[in-house]
């Protein structure tokens, strides 16, 4: 049995949708529990709007909420509600120090009182891209009490290592998120969305955070004549930076071709835009992997990643997109002009077709259990 703590749907985001994956695909092969956050943030420390999916089916809830990342006098009672008579493997997601703590108290427990109960960590992040007090330390001392550690790329390998000064972790990979298409012809929601066949749609989507980089894609795309090879920048997703920050970088005659959508999009909606796109940017300025990047592999778009190894080990250079060196707008935008005007589009698309059947959740699990067995 395998006991799995993690953040779960209603909440939202990135590693609740990857938790919600990996749980889903982990019940066709194993006896597993999942267990919910009873609370996540606290709002004051909450950039969005909402920490949770709105419009939820809450007949749809299966993780029950067990532990509370911010509330210590109950974080040993967690203990009970987590483990079964029969656990024999307590398993966590790791991607913020901010929740560190909670899990260290929960893993000292275990090592006291159950410690024939193997441990293991699903690191997304070793360290946040963000500042925060302590993340080395409270990241290295929970580390320490995991028993089997398993990163997603090998740029969260190379951190980990260096933060547990040579400690190994198990290196896995993230996988494409395998994500139901709209039934309706992509071109009918093309139009709906107000854009033509010949429009070239470059898409930016997910959370904007300075690390991710919105602001290299518009410096890449001033230097384009966005009218001349029908360019429609589309930016989807809600901002943690004030927005216009961005908006002043923009060329003030490519503003009417830019479709900004400045907010949280839930899985229906957000698949119209990843289908009806024609290409993926992710201009990111430091990454561990990312989700976003499986979400583009399964619509078969094209991408274009900076040269972060979380990112440029699911591309293949000039076959299913281009890799750039960080922050290097002008590269970024001969690379984006490359793509279009030698009309490589449509072989790339299958080129991402052919690629990403290396990267299933079917894979990923039957990996995963191999190491923790």
């Amino acid at each position: 049995m395998i006991s799995f703590q993690s953040v779960f749907p209603p909440y939202r985001g990135g590693i609740s949708k990857f938790s919600d994956h990996l749980y889903k695909e982990l019940t066709k092969h194993d006896d597993i529990l999942a267990f919910n956050y009873e609370a996540l943030y606290p709002s004051i420390l909450f950039p969005g709007k909402t920490q949770y999916i709105e419009d939820f089916n809450k007949s749809e809830v299966y993780a029950k909420p067990a532990l509370h990342s911010y509330n210590m006098f109950q974080w040993s009672s967690a203990v009970q509600k987590l483990l079964q008579r029969d656990t024999e493997v307590y398993m966590y997601s790791h991607w913020h120090p901010f929740f560190a703590k909670s899990q260290i108290s929960v893993l000292n427990n275990i090592k006291r009182y159950r410690p024939d109960i193997q441990t293991v960590g699903i690191v997304h992040n070793v360290i946040p891209h963000e500042n925060f007090p302590l993340k080395r330390h409270l990241s290295r001392k929970l580390f320490e009490l995991t028993d089997t550690p398993v990163v997603l790329s090998t740029q969260t390998y190379k951190e980990f290592v260096q933060l547990t000064k040579g400690r190994k972790p198990e290196k896995l990979f993230h996988p494409v998120y395998n994500q139901e298409w709209p039934t309706e012809d992509r071109e009918i929601i093309r139009k709906r969305l107000g854009y033509s066949k010949e429009d070239n749609i470059v898409l930016f989507f997910g959370l904007v955070r300075p690390y991710k980089g919105l602001d290299v894609l518009v410096e890449a795309l001033n230097l384009i004549n966005l009218e001349k090879l029908n360019i429609k920048p589309l930016i989807v997703g809600e901002f943690y930076v004030d927005p216009d920050s961005i908006l002043k970088k923009i060329k003030k005659d490519h503003l009417p071709q830019y479709e900004i959508i400045n907010r949280f999009v839930d899985e229906e909606e957000a698949a119209k835009y990843l289908y009806a796109s024609d290409m993926m940017v992710l201009p990111y300025k430091s990454a561990s992997q990312s989700g976003v990047l499986s979400n583009a592999l399964n619509f078969n778009l094209p991408v274009m990643v900076s040269n972060h190894p979380g990112l440029s080990e699911q591309v293949i250079h000039g076959k299913t997109g281009f890799i750039f060196e960080s922050e290097d707008y002008i590269a970024l935008a001969k690379h984006i002009c490359e793509i279009i005007a030698d009309q490589k589009l449509p072989e790339f698309r299958n080129n991402v077709e052919q690629f990403r059947q290396d990267f299933t959740w079917e894979q990923f699990a039957t990996r995963l259990l191999q190491i923790i067995k």
